[in-house]
């Protein structure tokens, strides 16, 4: 238990800029958070607490060398949101860049915080000299809608291109949006 309270004080969106020790093992635990409630972190419920440690700990090496920056939410010294930018890094799409993770603890999910963080990543994108970006999700989550609703386009599916579980196929979803395009 994280002790996380919904009704409780929420620091953020604060940009990442010197990597805290903890942080890895705080992205998992917010992953682990998300997927158990059945969200769509990226992980399935099968995945183990050493998997999401292991893709947390790439992240942070990412955010400390400057290829992915990092936007997050916090409560009582618990990190309860994240926003990841990663800028593309072929000289023919510098200007673009790829919204890879947007994930609100579930305890606070229907609050406002996924808005607040997608906002302060686009703030940070044009700050970058980002001037598109798409992201990918999957279905099953009313997520078309959220990121619709920010101004993304959807662009396109791969049907049951993500297995949550054995018979829990879900369809890929590719969205962009236009950085400069003015935030919601």
């Amino acid at each position: 238990m994280t002790g996380i309270d919904p009704d409780g004080f929420v620091t953020g969106p604060h940009r990442v800029d010197a990597v805290h020790p903890d942080l890895a093992e705080a992205l998992a635990g917010l992953w682990a958070r998300v997927t158990a409630a059945g969200g769509a972190a990226g992980f399935s419920p099968t995945d183990s607490l050493d998997e999401l440690r292991a893709a947390a700990a790439k992240l942070v090496e990412e955010v400390r060398g400057k290829q992915a920056h990092l936007i997050t939410i916090g409560q009582q010294h618990v990190l309860v949101g994240i926003a990841v930018l990663r800028p593309r890094q072929l000289p023919v799409r510098t200007h673009t860049g790829e919204l890879v993770w947007l994930a609100v603890d579930p305890a606070l999910q229907g609050r406002g915080w996924g808005k607040q963080l997608h906002d302060a990543a686009l703030v940070h994108a044009q700050a970058i000299g980002l001037e598109m970006l798409d992201l990918v999700t999957r279905s099953g989550h009313g997520l078309e809608r959220f990121y619709a609703g920010l101004g993304w386009v959807e662009r396109g599916r791969w049907p049951g291109a993500v297995r949550v579980a054995p018979g829990d196929d879900r369809d890929e979803i590719w969205f962009t949006r236009d950085v400069g395009s003015r935030v919601r």
